[in-house]
């Protein structure tokens, strides 16, 4: 009875270790993409017929952009994958960038489909980008839908 226990405990324990192995290699897929150089921003933006990119614009420097930071890293661990990709640009890393884009203030995102800007968002709350990361999200995910 003992071994029986036992092989029961050997199976459930093996079992948590591939759900937990599952999900860290989740985590890892799902992460934002730091952009440091005009070069990493075009490889990212410039993919035809790629997922939408949602663009973060941050600063060090900047609190509105700290209070952001945690949900836009939620949003990349529910979004972030074949439908979306979620990239971080730091402004005072990559002035020349920054200006390139018309980013005059921080926070500020953008979304870009096939290396175009679609939309601009300047100041919004954790919703409003919640709302713009899904609809897009979702928007790509018809398209792929409707191309098979």
């Amino acid at each position: 009875m003992a071994a029986l226990a036992t092989v029961s405990a050997a199976r459930v324990s093996s079992a948590s270790h591939w759900r937990n192995a599952a999900r860290l290699l989740q985590s890892q897929r799902r992460r934002i993409s730091d952009v440091a150089s005009s070069t990493d921003f075009q490889s990212l933006s410039a993919k035809a017929g790629g997922p939408p990119v949602l663009v973060f614009f941050t600063a060090t420097w900047c609190q509105p952009c700290r209070e952001v930071a945690p949900h836009l890293r939620e949003l990349s661990r529910r979004l972030e994958g074949p439908h979306l990709r979620i990239a971080r640009i730091d402004v005072q890393e990559t002035p020349d960038l920054a200006r390139e884009q018309g980013v005059e203030a921080v926070p500020q995102f953008l979304v870009l489909r096939d290396g175009q800007v679609v939309e601009r968002l300047a100041g919004n709350g954790p919703e409003a980008i919640t709302e713009v990361a899904e609809r897009h999200a979702a928007s790509f995910a018809e398209m792929l839908k409707k191309s098979k």
